[in-house]
């Protein structure tokens, strides 16, 4: 039995079929994708552990800054959220957008919107 697969111009290429097919998980009966998100500086898969990550608690107030793994707190590669449960929650964004593009060495010194 052959390959599933029609190789074109050194890429491989699968039916809509074909990638249901690979997709479908077993052991949930259900189609399962892996999510890729972008870290800053390249795709990746999303996966806990592929994160640097840096919490600073205030008290009802979190911050929360992500980046790819290695970036130093004083790069502006940095992704940063304020997470405030002083009167139910409310998630606000260093310079009011989810951009990789802030520093983490005080998170509780940016601004937020």
């Amino acid at each position: 039995m052959g390959s599933p697969f029609t190789k074109h111009k050194n890429k491989i290429v699968k039916t809509v079929q074909e990638m249901f097919n690979l997709s479908f998980d077993t052991d949930f009966n259900q189609n399962a994708t892996e999510l890729i998100g972008y870290d800053g500086q390249e795709l990746q898969r999303m996966v806990a552990d592929s994160l640097a990550i840096k919490t600073t608690v205030v008290g009802d107030v979190t911050y929360i800054g992500i980046a790819a793994p290695g970036t130093a707190q004083a790069t502006a590669k940095w992704q940063c959220q304020k997470l405030d449960e002083s009167s139910g929650l409310v998630i606000t964004w260093a310079d009011g957008d989810s951009k990789f593009d802030n520093t983490s060495t005080d998170l509780t010194g940016l601004s937020y919107s």
